[in-house]
C-alpha cells in the first residue's frame, strides 16, 4: 500500500514517542454510565465526554498511521485486543489484527469512534437483515416504532418530503395513539442533518416545533403521548452527520445504508440484539451531544449479553412483523389457486398459516382439502414445498407491502411483472421502468422466486462485534483517516490473505485506491460491485473528490498493469445490475441503484453500515459500522446479495 512512507528516523523517533498514550490509560466509564447517574452529576452529553476523556492529540496522527500501516502486530498486542473487548469468546486472528488497528486510533482520541472506548468492543447478534428498496426498510421501521414501549432514538443523514418521511410520521402518529390507549408516554428523539443558518453559529441545533411542518414532521397536537425533540446536526464546511440506525427501547437496533428519503435503491439493513445495542445506544448520545429534554428513559436498562435470543419468525422481537408475513402468504395462496383453478377469489388478510404438522399432511393427503382452508393440495403443496427449500435462512418471498403478494406468485401480465413492480414502488423516477427485453417470462419468474429480501439468519450465539465508526470532520482536506472505520478498512486491505470483497455506490479515496493495489499485488482477490455513474457530478473533476467510478476503475487497471507481474488479474470489477436487469442502468437514469455499503474479508470478517469508499466517507463525515466476526452471517449476507441483483452474471468490466 502507497503510504508516504517515513524515514527511519522519524519512525525510531515515532517508536518510543512517549507522547502516544496507552489504551489502559483511557477511562472505561461511558457517557452513557455518567449520564445516568442520580443525583445527576452531569447534564448533557458533551459534560459527560469531556469529563471522562481528553481531547485529541492531533500531532499523533503520522504515529497512528505507522501503527496502522507498518508496525507489526505482536502476539501479545492480539492478546491485548482480545482481553479489551467486552467479547463472550475470543475472536479470529483476523479480526484481532483489525480491531488492534482501531484501538491504536483511540490512543490519540478516546472519542474518534464516537463512542466511549470501552464499549467499541463487544457482542451481539443479528435475527433479520433486508436486502431490498427503501420502502421495505421503512416499513420494518414502521413496526419497530409502533412497537415501542418507553423510547425511540432514530438518526439519518437525509430527511426528504416522500413516502419513506410519510411511513415515519404515521408510525409516530400510531404509536402515540397506542401510547395513549395504554396510559403512558414515549420519548422520541430525532437526528437529521438538514444544514441551515443556525449550524453556522452551532453544529448543533434543535428545530423548533414551528418548523416541523416545513419537513413533514408531525405536529405536538398530532403526537399528544409522544414527547418528541429533533436534533439539526452538519459539522461546518463538510463534516455531513452521514449516520443512519435507529434504538428501540435500547433493546434493539437497526442499521441500515439508506437515509429517509424516495431512491430507486438497492439497500441494506440488519437488525442487532444484545450487547451491540448498548454501544451504538452511547453513539447516539455522544451524536446528540446537548442536553436532553425531556431526558431519556433508558439510561439505566443496559441491553443485556446473556438474554435468550430467539431467532426466525418467532423472535419476539421482531414479531411485529410476523402478522403481516402471514398476511402476504396467505393473499399469495389465494393468488395462486385463482390461477390453477381459474377461479377469482377474494383476497383475505386473516388466512392462516400452516404449521409444520400442516405442512407435513399436506404432502401426504394427495387430492384431499387441507382443513379450515379450503385450498387446493396443488397450490399448497407448492408453497410448502417453496418454504421447506428455502427454510430457515428465507422464510418468505415479500414485496415492498408486507401485506402484498409474495414476490413470484402474482401471476400478472408482463406489463405488471411482480418483481419489476416492486422495484418500480421505491421511487417515482423508477415508475415506468420495464424488465429487460432480453428477459422472458419464465426467466422473469424464476428471478422472482429467487429475490429474498428478507433474511431470517439461522440460530447462532452472540459473536464480537466492533463499532468501526468515525467522527466528522469539517475541513476541507483530506487527512483525516486516524479512526475506527478507516483503520478498520485499512487492516482489511493489509491482512486479507485470500479475498476481499466490497460493494459501494461510489469509490475515489485515495487510501481505498491505495489498499485495493497493494492487495492485489499480494495476490489477493479483490471484487468490487460499484454503481455505474452513481453521483458523477458530484464525485468528478473539478469536486476534488477523487474523479467518478469509471475514471477510478481505470486509475486502478492502469496501475496495476504498469507492474508487469499479472497483478491485474486479482483485481474484479462489476456494475450494478438490477435484478430484472441484464445490463447496468447509469444512475443518471434513476431507474436501478444500489446503496449498499459492505466488506467482507476472506468470508470471516465484514463490515456493514454507512460509510462509503469515498472520500466524504473516508475523511470528512461522520459514519456508522458494524465490524463482524461471524463466518455464518458473513455467508448469509454474501449469499443474499448475490442473490437479490444481477450484478454477478451481468454486469463484469473487462481490464481492457
Amino acid at each position: 500500500m502507497s503510504t508516504g512512507k517515513l524515514s527511519v528516523t522519524s519512525i525510531e523517533q515515532l517508536k518510543y514517542d512517549q507522547d502516544f498514550p496507552s489504551i489502559d490509560n483511557i477511562s472505561r466509564q461511558t457517557v452513557t454510565s455518567l449520564l445516568a447517574c442520580e443525583p445527576s452529576v452531569v447534564q448533557s452529553p458533551q459534560e459527560a465526554a469531556e469529563t471522562l476523556f481528553s481531547k485529541p492529540l492531533h500531532h499523533l496522527r503520522p504515529r497512528v498511521n505507522y501503527e496502522i500501516l507498518q508496525h507489526e502486530i505482536t502476539q501479545e498486542e492480539l492478546d491485548a485486543a482480545a482481553e479489551y473487548g467486552r467479547f463472550i469468546e475470543r475472536p479470529s486472528d483476523l479480526f484481532l489484527k483489525l480491531f488492534h488497528n482501531v484501538l491504536c486510533t483511540l490512543r490519540r482520541d478516546p472519542l474518534a469512534g464516537r463512542v466511549s472506548p470501552s464499549l467499541i468492543g463487544t457482542t451481539g447478534v443479528i435475527p433479520l437483515t433486508i436486502i431490498s428498496t427503501i420502502p421495505d426498510i421503512m416499513r420494518h421501521y414502521y413496526h419497530c416504532i409502533i412497537h415501542a414501549q418507553k423510547e425511540v432514538l432514530l438518526a439519518t443523514n437525509y430527511w426528504e418530503k416522500g413516502e419513506s418521511v410519510n411511513i415515519i410520521g404515521k408510525a409516530l402518529k400510531d404509536l402515540s395513539k397506542r401510547a395513549g390507549c395504554e396510559n403512558r408516554y414515549v420519548i422520541v428523539k430525532l437526528m437529521i442533518d438538514h444544514p441551515t443558518k443556525e449550524n453556522l453559529k452551532h453544529f448543533h441545533y434543535i428545530l423548533p416545533p414551528n418548523k416541523w411542518s416545513d419537513y413533514d414532521i408531525p405536529l405536538p397536537e398530532e403526537i399528544p403521548n409522544i414527547s418528541l425533540e429533533i436534533n439539526n446536526y452538519h459539522q461546518m464546511i463538510m463534516g455531513t452527520f452521514h449516520a443512519k440506525f435507529m434504538i428501540i427501547d435500547r433493546r434493539i437496533a437497526l442499521l441500515n445504508s439508506n437515509n429517509i428519503q424516495d431512491r430507486p435503491n438497492l439497500e441494506m439493513m440488519s437488525h442487532f440484539e444484545g450487547n451491540i445495542v448498548n454501544s451504538l445506544y452511547d453513539t447516539f448520545l455522544i451524536s446528540w451531544w446537548l442536553p436532553f429534554t425531556p431526558n431519556l428513559v433508558c439510561l439505566k436498562d443496559e441491553t443485556c449479553s446473556d438474554s435468550h435470543f430467539k431467532f426466525g419468525i418467532h423472535n419476539s422481537k421482531i414479531s411485529s412483523i410476523k402478522e403481516p408475513l402471514q398476511q402476504a402468504i396467505a393473499r399469495a395462496r389465494l393468488r395462486l389457486k385463482s390461477h390453477l383453478e381459474r377461479q377469482e377469489s377474494d383476497i383475505y388478510l386473516d388466512e392462516s398459516l400452516p404449521s409444520e404438522e400442516d405442512e407435513n399432511s399436506i404432502l401426504s393427503s394427495g387430492d384431499r382439502k387441507t382443513k379450515n382452508n379450503g385450498f387446493s393440495t396443488a397450490a399448497l403443496q407448492a408453497l410448502v414445498n417453496h418454504r421447506r427449500s428455502h427454510s430457515p435462512v428465507v422464510l418468505v418471498k415479500a414485496t415492498n407491502d408486507l401485506t402484498g403478494a409474495v414476490i413470484g406468485y402474482n401471476m400478472s401480465p408482463r406489463s405488471d411483472v411482480p418483481l419489476t413492480h416492486h422495484f418500480n414502488k421505491s421511487a417515482t423516477s423508477a415508475n415506468s421502468t420495464q424488465p429487460d427485453k432480453n428477459l422472458s417470462d419464465n426467466q422473469l419468474e424464476k428471478l422472482a422466486f429467487d429475490f429474498s429480501p428478507f433474511i431470517f439468519h439461522q440460530e447462532h450465539k452472540p459473536f464480537p462485534i466492533a463499532l468501526v465508526n468515525r467522527s466528522p470532520y469539517g475541513k476541507p482536506i483530506h487527512i483525516d483517516r486516524a479512526n475506527p472505520q478507516d483503520a478498520a478498512w485499512m487492516g482489511a486491505f493489509r491482512y486479507a490473505k485470500k479475498s476481499i470483497f466490497i460493494q459501494t455506490p461510489t469509490l475515489n479515496a485515495s487510501s481505498a485506491i491505495d489498499g485495493i493495489i497493494s492487495a492485489c499485488r499480494r495476490g489477493i482477490i479483490v471484487t468490487l460491485w460499484l454503481g455505474l455513474g452513481f453521483n458523477d457530478s458530484v464525485e468528478g473533476f473539478g469536486t476534488f473528490q477523487g474523479g467518478t467510478n469509471e475514471h477510478v476503475v481505470k486509475k486502478l487497471y492502469k496501475k496495476l498493469k504498469r507492474g508487469n507481474d499479472g497483478a491485474e488479474k486479482y483485481l474484479q470489477v462489476y456494475w450494478y445490475t438490477g435484478k430484472d436487469q441484464t445490463r447496468p442502468l447509469h444512475f443518471s437514469e434513476k431507474r436501478r441503484n444500489c446503496h449498499i455499503k459492505f466488506m467482507s474479508i476472506d468470508d470471516q470478517v465484514a463490515i456493514m453500515g454507512n460509510g462509503n469508499m469515498d472520500s466524504q466517507s473516508w475523511f470528512h463525515s461522520q459514519e456508522i459500522n458494524a465490524m463482524i466476526d461471524s463466518p455464518v452471517i458473513v455467508k448469509e449476507w454474501m449469499d443474499a446479495l448475490y442473490k437479490n441483483q444481477s450484478t454477478y452474471q451481468y454486469g463484469r468490466i473487462q481490464s481492457d
